[in-house]
């Protein structure tokens, strides 16, 4: 009876310490993985934000007219952001006897083929505080890093219908407070372009038409809808603007 009764303490003690070491065992594979989630978190972070500051300096650079240097990268963060130089006044672009709404004749003259990932300019939302680096593509690893611009459609400054995207949650997260009649700026090292917003629609995935090109020069900026949506969301949000300038050369980020 007693050698009983100890082999059941025996094989009750064996017990919890087999669960204690299960639970234990669980525990280490769960901060490790939380740990790695938060690590690849921090590296993507860093290297969006790091990929955004050298994206903005090198356009404020070659928007007054010099080259990109990684001392010159050093000192732009050091002053903190600032530009090099003083800004000088834009001289607009466009002749005095063109009408409000019109383009002129002298186009910005893009690459025939930009590569994917290579930065266009820079958006700029100034009443929402958006100010992001734009590069061609729409991708995952170009939407992971900027705003991205959509391969067929035109370049800014172009004739016809620029669309951008981004994701909701990132660059575009506070564009949910757009109104109509707010104004959006793309700075290109061709210049800087001017658009109003004249429309916002909630339309579905497949309403590719928003796209479409446009007689007079616009801009199109898409994103997923509702904004608080948690998983993937079912619609998009469409910001339809009308450009109101021609570029404006020699300006820089303000």
């Amino acid at each position: 009876m007693m050698t009983r009764l100890f082999e059941n303490r025996e094989a009750k003690r064996s017990s919890r310490s087999a669960k204690t070491r299960a639970a234990q065992i669980t525990e280490a594979v769960l901060l490790l993985l939380a740990a790695m989630c938060l690590g690849w978190y921090g590296y993507n972070w860093t290297a969006s934000e790091a990929g955004q500051l050298w994206s903005n300096y090198s356009l404020d650079a070659k928007i007054a007219g010099e080259t990109p240097s990684a001392r010159g990268f050093v000192r732009h963060i050091v002053d903190g952001g600032a530009d090099q130089q003083p800004e000088k006044p834009a001289a607009s672009a466009e002749p005095e006897t063109r009408e409000e709404g019109t383009t002129a004749t002298e186009l910005p003259s893009w690459p025939s083929g930009v590569p994917t990932g290579e930065d266009i300019g820079r958006i700029e939302i100034p009443r929402l505080g958006i100010s992001s680096i734009v590069r061609q593509g729409v991708d995952d690893g170009t939407l992971g890093r900027a705003v991205g611009h959509v391969p067929y459609t035109p370049l800014p400054g172009q004739t016809g219908n620029v669309g951008l995207a981004a994701h909701r949650d990132t660059y575009f997260r506070n564009l949910r407070g757009i109104r109509e009649g707010d104004l959006i700026r793309l700075r290109t090292p061709k210049g800087t372009f001017e658009y109003t917003v004249e429309s916002l629609r909630v339309v579905s995935p497949t309403t590719v038409e928003v796209l479409d090109p446009t007689p007079t020069p616009s801009l199109t900026l898409v994103t997923c809808y509702p904004f608080n949506y948690v998983g993937h969301a079912p619609k998009r949000f469409i910001v339809r603007a009308t450009q109101k300038t021609t570029g404006v050369p020699g300006t820089r980020r303000s």
